[in-house]
């Protein structure tokens, strides 16, 4: 027996129910065409006639009897499970606090959060933004339950989940001439900072410019410093510096020209990947409304 397909039930439903493929179409708002090929395809899945078809109209066979019984309990579990889960909904009550770097805001994965947050009307979500440092002192001081980090760092009171992977990639307004920067030149353009800024040059810099260990973010000259993300692409779109951006937070501007992007001239040279982890405190167990936020984001990465 093959998988049988809950999307056929219908159609069977309405020639048991009506007694002839014809009145069945309209029982089931189907054609009569796609009466008989759902039907086809049930019976090929169970490997057994569901009907014997006579003059007088089909009649319903053993098989037949015993999918209906099926169908019955099959629907009968359904409805359980839809009624559970409401009820879980309507339990589930609370705040989740989790932090994150800004830059997480501008991903795909909070207005995803956001929409799971709609089946669960007694669920607070209370989220701050600010730098991966300042995550790991809330989440030891217990003022959050969970933090986006960019960075895993051993600690004996925190675990880890990987999350997924960010590219780091430095962008400037088209006036400037980013083709130019290189490792002579690097220190030489003047640069946007903000807050967690200082990684994500770091990062870039040791991947792309390994040889220079006497340069990192320090050593470079600020045309702006502002003290959040957005301002800070702001500032590169009016052509202030340069600066270092998760991809995901600027790929619309470059796919518009509005930014360009430096690129190595070096083909080995792979994009610039980090590891974004959820930390949290170790404990035997951690409340329910936690790990059902934690799974939300889990579920995403798997499937976006």
């Amino acid at each position: 027996m093959h998988h049988i397909d809950p999307k056929l039930f219908r159609a069977f439903k309405a020639v048991d129910e009506a007694g002839s493929f014809s009145e069945a179409a309209d029982l089931a708002a189907m054609t009569q065409a796609n009466i008989s090929k759902h039907i086809k395809a049930l019976e090929e899945q169970i490997n057994a006639e569901l009907f014997v078809r006579t003059p007088k109209g089909p009649v319903i066979t053993e098989a037949g009897t015993q999918l209906r019984e099926y169908i019955k309990k099959f629907e009968n579990l359904h409805s359980d499970l839809v009624f559970t889960i409401k009820n879980t909904a309507e339990q589930v009550q609370g705040v989740v606090s989790y932090a994150m770097p800004a830059s997480c805001l501008l991903s795909p994965h909070f207005p995803m959060l956001l929409e799971r947050r709609l089946d669960f009307p007694k669920l607070e979500i209370n989220l701050s933004l600010m730098p991966t440092n300042q995550v790991f002192n809330l989440i030891l001081d217990g003022a959050i339950d969970f933090g986006f980090v960019t960075q895993k760092v051993s600690h004996p009171r925190i675990e880890y989940l990987s999350f997924c992977k960010e590219e780091y990639v430095a962008v400037s307004a088209p006036s400037i001439p980013l083709e130019q920067l290189n490792a002579e030149s690097l220190t030489q353009f003047n640069y946007i900072k903000y807050p967690g800024y200082e990684l994500y040059f770091d990062l870039w810099k040791n991947h792309n410019f390994g040889q220079l260990d006497n340069i990192n973010a320090l050593s470079l000259h600020y045309a702006g410093n502002i003290n959040s993300i957005d301002g800070a692409i702001l500032m590169a779109l009016g052509g202030l510096g340069v600066s270092i951006f998760p991809r995901h937070c600027i790929q619309h501007l470059l796919d518009e020209g509005r930014l360009v992007e430096w690129k190595s001239t070096d083909p080995k040279i792979e994009p610039v990947l980090n590891a974004i982890y959820i930390a949290y405190l170790k404990s035997n167990s951690k409340p329910y409304r936690v790990d059902l936020v934690i799974s939300w984001f889990m579920d995403m990465v798997a499937h976006y």
